[in-house]
């Protein structure tokens, strides 16, 4: 995570001066030959520098890609793009982890990595065939530390990160956490709960990734609302279901609740993406993007499951559980000064149209 938060800066903002669907497949094919060099290690050492090249590899992709799908898609519609674009990776993801258990149970894990890289070597080469869209993306000049440093005087740029460090450490918490929580206080065995929870997962989050997207375009365009307003209200839902889930005693109650809180906690996937392009100018996308995973990685996603543990040895799981209701809420706290923020730079005439 530290590594491929460290490189997304500079491959972001590289993603902003030059040709994106080459940085694409070279990153691609960076981390499919490193994800086959993985299944060839024979120690920690080589473990983790074939990892850290994954990391790199990874860390050309998101900013690249959703700066592409920013200049093919107009503003009214990118929130939905990218979050089909998400449910790729959502869907992906899911899928890795399902034929990990099958592939490595039957062939062992080196295996695993060797039969990954294959395609992803097969989509790096494919990736050169993407059309280069520059509709925004074309002033490189503009691509400077001058135009950078203003990102970091831009109020909602500035609480927009602070609202992903929140959301990103509560995201992290729960992949690491709830799976122990469940085998705590529930008294599930460690198949049970993986099994549970990824089925809350898959039942609540593709449709939580679409509708997210749907409503932000649909509130962009319709009423001038920004992105964040959707993204706020849907994190505030979330909050007392995520503080069910974690203390009822009604096993009915605390799954519904949790796949509840997942439709609404990833509504975010797309509008994020979608509200960063729409605070920053066209020529800056895929650098503002790259700068929002380096802050919220480092500062959320990366130190979340050390500090749950922490708190968790000093009191109890539960009692460090609550951490994640807290950033939870304070993301949907953020989210909204975002939107105020927002709504006072709007001229007096689309304040009209607001009204009406």
């Amino acid at each position: 995570m530290i590594v491929h938060a460290t490189f997304s800066v500079p491959l972001g903002i590289l993603a902003d001066k030059w040709i994106r669907k080459r940085i694409i497949a070279i990153g691609v094919s960076i981390w499919s030959v490193a994800t086959f060099c993985t299944g060839l290690v024979q120690n920690f050492a080589q473990l983790l520098t074939a990892r850290g090249f994954v990391g790199i590899g990874e860390a050309s992709y998101a900013p690249s890609a959703t700066s592409l799908i920013a200049d093919n898609y107009p503003r009214e519609r990118r929130a939905r793009a990218i979050s089909i674009f998400h449910l790729g990776m959502f869907f992906g993801g899911t899928l890795g982890m399902i034929l990990s258990g099958i592939l490595g149970t039957h062939l062992g894990w080196r295996a695993c990595f060797f039969i990954v890289a294959i395609p992803g070597i097969i989509l790096a080469f494919s990736a050169l065939r993407i059309k280069e869209t520059k509709h925004e993306h074309h002033n490189v000049e503009e691509v400077n530390f001058k135009n950078i440093l203003q990102l970091f005087k831009t109020p909602s740029y500035i609480v927009t990160l602070a609202a992903g460090v929140m959301l990103t450490f509560t995201s992290s918490a729960i992949i690491s956490w709830m799976t122990q929580f469940f085998i705590r206080y529930h008294d599930y065995n460690v198949d049970q709960a993986s099994i549970t929870i990824g089925l809350a997962v898959l039942i609540g989050g593709p449709p939580g990734i679409y509708t997210g997207g749907h409503i932000s375009d649909y509130l962009f365009t319709k009423h001038k609302l920004p992105r964040s307003v959707s993204m706020a209200f849907a994190f505030l839902l979330a909050t007392p279901l995520m503080y069910i889930t974690i203390t009822t005693k009604n096993e009915t109650l605390m799954l519904v609740s949790l796949v509840i809180a997942t439709f609404l906690m990833t509504w975010y996937y797309g509008p994020m993406v979608a509200l960063i392009q729409d605070i920053v100018p066209g020529s800056l996308k895929a650098t503002a993007f790259a700068f929002y995973l380096f802050v919220a990685h480092m500062l959320g996603s990366t130190p979340a499951p050390a500090l749950i543990g922490r708190v968790s040895d000093l009191y109890n799981l539960q009692t460090a559980c609550y951490l994640m209701v807290a950033t939870n809420f304070m993301g949907s706290v953020f989210l909204f000064i975002t939107t105020k923020l927002m709504l006072n730079k709007l001229t007096p005439s689309r304040m009209r149209n607001l009204r009406n």
